[in-house]
């Protein structure tokens, strides 16, 4: 008998008992497992995506969500931008100094805790963190968002403990394989970022893609690894972008520039978040990219959209887009001529985008219009986390 071998199995079965005791974070889904059968079955399934939950000054005693709840539940996967942090830290971020607050140029957010079950009961699967505000309140306002999510079975990603996990994948299951959602915060200048906690190398903060404004190759070198090291655990490859200026309803060149880069690295679709508003969505080489889906329940009354995609394995099948209109800290589907309306809305946005941004790649994604009726899908339940 080889008298290796049995200290190989106490040693295999020592490491086994101690990846078992490992946190969620590291073995429920959070990070990417490399190697793997990551293809995806030609199975037909739907995503829905939703813009950013500002959910600072919305009082957690009704669920915002209530109205749309039916809609976000009907997808087999819901995603959003989770914007403000839940908790009840009170120490600030010094990146963001008074004069900047003081002159409205920086903010420094957070809300409530319980809100983070009215998430869960809306049916939201995961949520990017990969944003401005996520480490408002450091360290430990990050680490009780993160424990609240996981108590609700809500997966996240955009940012962690370092800038490895940070930037690693959530990955969820959908018909026919996996599905991993990567979240970066995409702001053009250095300032800009620094102001918002990078995570470091040994350093807790969000995820960021610090280009400078430009994609070059070596930008399109380090997307690339991007894509393919989520690529080796999930047969789809979501990517969420926090860019953009405010309230501007057409996308920067660098927007455009960076989300078409991401697909021709092989993302399967992007989608945006900042600029509160609604912004255009193309078809680019026959992948979605939403450049921003506006808020999706904030505190201040506006006009905003759910999207919903529908694939037939990796492959976009259909685009569907419910109107929607924030009030009172609710979100509330239009009907009828408002959201006939509201959809016109967005294709006339569509339109602008590659009329400023032409590319013989693109065109205009064909929406149709999303309604509540009869939408009952998947129960409240979390996709599974494996």
């Amino acid at each position: 008998m080889n008298p290796v071998r049995p200290v190989f199995w106490t040693v295999a079965a020592a490491l086994g008992f101690c990846l078992a005791l490992l946190p969620a974070e590291a073995d429920s889904g959070f990070l990417s497992k490399p190697g793997g059968d990551s293809a995806l079955a030609t199975s037909s399934w739907t995503l829905a995506l939703g813009g950013d939950v500002m959910l600072n000054g919305v009082s957690p005693s009704r669920d915002p969500f209530l109205a749309v709840g039916a809609l976000l539940r009907g997808a087999d996967l819901t995603v959003v931008n989770l914007e403000i942090p839940l908790t009840q830290a009170a120490t600030r971020t010094t990146r963001k100094s008074a004069e900047a607050i003081a002159r409205r140029q920086q903010y420094v957010l957070k809300a409530h805790p319980e809100h983070a079950k009215w998430l869960a009961k809306a049916g939201i699967d995961a949520v990017t963190l990969g944003n401005n505000h996520a480490l408002d309140f450091g360290l430990k306002g990050l680490d009780e968002m993160r424990d609240l999510l996981r108590e609700q079975g809500i997966r996240w990603c955009g940012a962690g403990d370092n800038r490895a996990k940070a930037s690693a994948p959530a990955l969820l299951t959908i018909p026919g394989g996996k599905l991993a959602v990567l979240s970066f915060l995409a702001f053009r200048t250095k300032g800009g970022l620094w102001a918002c906690t990078p995570a470091g190398p040994s350093t807790s903060g969000v995820a960021v893609l610090d280009f400078g404004g430009t994609i070059d190759s070596s930008a399109r070198t380090r997307i690339g690894a991007i894509v393919s090291g989520a690529r080796k655990s999930a047969g789809f490859v979501l990517v969420a972008l926090h860019w953009g200026d405010e309230r501007q309803p057409v996308p920067t060149a660098y927007q455009v520039a960076l989300g078409r880069a991401f697909v021709d690295a092989g993302a399967d679709a992007v989608v945006g978040h900042h600029p509160h508003v609604l912004q255009g969505a193309e078809l680019y080489r026959g992948k979605p990219i939403l450049y921003s889906l506006g808020n999706l329940v904030s505190s201040r009354p506006g006009e905003t959209a759910i999207a919903k995609l529908s694939f037939s394995g990796s492959s976009l099948a259909g685009a569907f887009a419910a109107p929607c209109r924030i009030s009172g800290g609710a979100v509330s589907p239009h009907s009828g001529r408002a959201a006939s309306a509201g959809l016109d809305r967005f294709r006339e946005l569509g339109k602008r985008l590659l009329a400023r941004y032409p590319n013989p790649n693109s065109e205009p994604l064909a929406w149709t219009l999303w309604s509540a009726k009869g939408a009952v899908g998947r129960n409240s339940s979390r996709a599974s986390p494996n």
